[in-house]
């Protein structure tokens, strides 16, 4: 199979999270999903923060053998009743800019998203409603995120 070809439509996640157990299972789908800077964007009218990263499959990951491909697939993010968000460690302007997702978490009223080279976003919200949903083909990576050994 060329390495580069759509997969078949698989089993879509769509997703709320209107609490922190919630978030915390959304938050590990999400994990070392890629984001392009030029994917994000705050509607004010809408109260909403929106955007579209490269989410890493970790559901089918968890059961693969070691000699075999992974998938992406491209997911909408969105944060509903949200006031502006604060960045820090990168700039919307930043129009090139790719990060990995690394946490999610609600803090203090706010959702908080972390990304890796220390960058953040802090998006005051009213209360929790964070929503995912999967669309379009998946695509294979050979390229599973690794976090260290973890075992003691």
């Amino acid at each position: 199979m060329d390495a580069f070809a759509p997969l078949p439509e698989p089993e879509q996640l769509k997703l709320r999270a209107i609490d922190t157990e919630d978030l915390a299972v959304l938050a590990a789908f999400l994990q070392d999903a890629i984001v392009d800077v030029s994917e994000m964007a705050y509607l004010p009218d809408e109260r909403r923060f929106v955007m579209v990263v490269c989410r890493f499959r970790w559901e089918l990951a968890v059961k693969a053998k070691p000699d075999e491909t992974f998938e992406r697939v491209s997911c909408g993010v969105s944060v509903e009743g949200a006031a502006v968000p604060q960045y820090r460690g990168f700039d919307l302007k930043d129009r090139g800019l790719v990060m990995p997702l690394l946490t999610t978490i609600y803090q203090n009223g706010a959702v908080l998203l972390t990304f890796g080279g220390g960058a953040a976003l802090r998006i005051p919200v009213d209360k929790l409603d964070l929503r995912m949903e999967d669309f379009g083909p998946c695509w294979q990576t050979r390229q599973k995120p690794e976090h260290g050994n973890t075992t003691t």
